[in-house]
């Protein structure tokens, strides 16, 4: 028989930690994609090529791109979101106690 011990009957040390890892899930994704928006500057001037009257080139698939794509990806709600849940999860099942009783 399982007996498990709920989230009516944790302790607050489990409760901050739960907590914690949520909001570190949640600032995770943001502190990525500003970090990737904050290089494509310097990728730009290291992989791309100034076309006179054009601007800056860089080819699909390329470092650039890829660093443009993944700064609007994680800089958004839904991305802090679904971080917030995913560290939320992960402190609860680090908190979650199973006792299992052999009868």
């Amino acid at each position: 028989m399982f007996y498990f011990n709920g989230a009516d009957t944790m302790d607050p040390k489990s409760m901050a930690v739960i907590a914690g890892l949520g909001i570190a899930g949640a600032v995770t994704p943001l502190v990525v994609g500003a970090l990737a928006g904050a290089l494509v500057p310097r990728s730009m001037k290291w992989f791309s090529k100034k076309v006179p009257g054009k601007g800056t080139v860089h080819p699909t698939g390329g470092v650039t791109t890829t660093l443009q794509a993944v700064s609007t990806t994680l800089v958004s709600v839904k991305a802090a979101t679904i971080g917030a849940v995913i560290g939320a999860a992960i402190g609860w099942r680090s908190n979650l106690n199973v006792f299992v009783a052999i009868e």
